[in-house]
């Protein structure tokens, strides 16, 4: 059976909670209309947790990331399901630009 992802280049935005001793983050990103998509990292390509750590970091740092992932529609919410994540170096706006 092949699975096949979609690919997009977003800007990952964290929130962190700490409730009852155990910190919590939620993850999210906006895209084109904008539109709001909740981000949930899954077992995949990756570990769930080296997928939520790159994200955060990314996050943290201002810095886009390419995910691999699929969509979905939930009470919540429009979500990303997210299976692999790839970090993009980080864009100098003080250099001219390359045609």
């Amino acid at each position: 059976m092949q699975v096949q992802f979609n690919t997009r280049v977003i800007l990952p935005s964290v929130y962190r909670s700490e409730k009852d001793g155990k910190e919590k983050s939620y993850l999210s990103t906006t895209v084109f209309s904008p539109q709001k998509y909740n981000l949930t990292p899954t077992a995949g390509m990756m570990p769930v947790e080296h997928i939520q750590a790159v994200l955060e970091e990314c996050a943290d740092n201002a810095q886009e990331v390419e995910i691999q992932f699929v969509e979905q529609q939930t009470k919540f919410g429009p979500q990303m399901q997210i299976f692999g994540v790839k970090p993009l170096p980080k864009k100098d706006l003080t250099q001219p630009q390359k045609p």
